[in-house]
């Protein structure tokens, strides 16, 4: 794994570098509404690509399909367990009846993110499944194509895109989970869909613009497809005489690019549950793929590494790519945490994630009272080089990088890579740069 960084540094005067970085972001800001190009004066879309061997490519895309498995396999176990278990994954006790009672999806999710980091090595590293509502995709497609013929031009042909048709890739796999009907009540889902087309409905908050460009983009890949779909804020989303209305109009599927936490707030919400449950409303993203989300699972997931539930390539592959993972309450207040990573188990973009090395026995012994926090074993990550405009916009800046590679399931499939390069946490200040592969 390797950047592009030294080509581009050699390839462009250091003015004409920093106007393509300025340009990058506003084309990002302006066309595909990704605010964050302008976050704090920093730019967010990053003018580098990382590129990956294709052994390194081959690797993270079988791990990304097998740990797919390993989570769908823990998943169908968890939502089983005593309340008492689901309270300590942090599940709250009055979503408890409608998370086993939900229909089954045909996928655990139709699009999640793995992220992952290559380690000094040169092994993926598994640091959280973002099974809900992920983002990236605006970049990865939109961004991405754009600056592609420059990375392109420096390299040399000697890299390639990733994943080329991820666009395709993504509507596909919206559009397959939009069409599965699975029966209520069956322990294994059902592969027929319905007989009519459904009107898929996507619910965002509507001042987030970012997260309005990104379900925009979902709903006109499914138009593409054929299918009749609508956008709208939370305040559209209406029940009237059992059917679900958004914008004013009947809506059969529903995808939420709104946090299950803040939906929990509405008066609709009780209703919403009930019709996922009696199949009167399909929800591409349900509650089993939010859990997912949650760190503790990943603990669960480690500490039953060794059960039957898993096969041998499962558990090699827990052993060997996700590092040790433990709830704080099973572990003792004399417990050395110098080495590991703590995080909270819904923490977003870095928020709420500590480095022991740093964490003083005050705040160790506030995350345990919190008791919302796994301990992860720290990540020795490769670093990259990068390079970024100076203050002045007028030099540039060579710096060392630390890439999270978020590899992505569609449809239960590999999609494609979504990578951010920072700080050793990544945070919401790390920026994005397209993932390539070597030819």
């Amino acid at each position: 794994m390797y950047s592009l960084a030294l080509p581009l540094q050699s390839h462009y005067s250091p003015n004409r570098f920093c106007a393509m970085v300025r340009v990058l972001n506003e084309r990002a800001a302006l066309s595909d509404l990704l605010h964050e190009s302008n976050l704090s004066g920093r730019p967010y879309v990053g003018f580098n690509g990382l590129v990956l061997s294709q052994s390194e490519r081959d690797r993270l895309t079988r791990l990304t399909e097998t740990f797919n498995i390993i989570m769908t396999k823990a998943m169908g176990v968890i939502v089983q367990e005593t309340p008492s278990v689901l309270h300590s994954l942090g599940w709250p006790e009055n979503l408890t009846y409608p998370l086993r009672h939900e229909p089954l999806n045909r996928h655990l999710t139709p699009i999640g993110r793995f992220d992952f980091a290559l380690d000094t090595a040169g092994e993926w590293r598994l640091m959280e499944f973002n099974s809900d509502t992920p983002s990236g995709v605006q970049e990865v497609t939109l961004v991405e194509q754009r600056q592609w013929p420059y990375l392109a031009r420096v390299a040399g042909g000697k890299v390639a895109r990733l994943n080329p048709s991820i666009d395709d890739t993504i509507a596909r796999a919206l559009y397959e989970e939009a069409l599965f009907a699975p029966s209520v009540g069956v322990v294994t889902p059902e592969l027929a869909g319905p007989s009519l087309l459904p009107v898929v409905g996507f619910l965002v908050q509507g001042r987030h613009l970012t997260d309005l460009a990104q379900v925009d983009y979902y709903a006109q890949a499914l138009a593409k497809l054929g299918l009749e779909t609508v956008v709208g804020d939370i305040s559209n989303f209406n029940l009237v005489g059992g059917q679900f209305y958004l914008l004013g109009k009947p809506v059969d599927a529903l995808f939420r690019l709104f946090p299950v936490e803040y939906l929990s707030l509405e008066p609709v919400f009780a209703a919403f549950l009930q019709s996922v449950s009696n199949g009167w409303l399909k929800s591409l993203n349900n509650l089993r793929g939010f859990l997912a989300q949650s760190k503790a699972v990943m603990a669960w997931v480690w500490g039953h590494r060794n059960e039957p539930l898993f096969s041998e390539v499962e558990r090699e592959t827990i052993e060997g790519h996700l590092p040790p993972t433990f709830l704080l309450e099973d572990l003792p207040e004399s417990f050395d945490y110098r080495s590991y990573i703590i995080k909270e188990f819904y923490g977003r973009e870095g928020a709420e994630v500590y480095n022991g090395a740093g964490l003083s026995c005050e705040g160790w012994l506030q995350c345990r009272e919190w008791r919302t926090f796994v301990a992860q074993q720290r990540i020795e990550i490769a670093p990259v080089e990068h390079l970024t405009p100076a203050e002045n916009w007028s030099e540039r800046v060579l710096t060392e990088v630390f890439p999270c590679v978020g590899s992505y399931i569609m449809g239960g499939k590999w999609g494609g890579c979504y990578t951010r390069v920072g700080e050793r946490i990544t945070n919401s200040f790390a920026q994005f740069v397209p993932t390539l592969v070597e030819v």
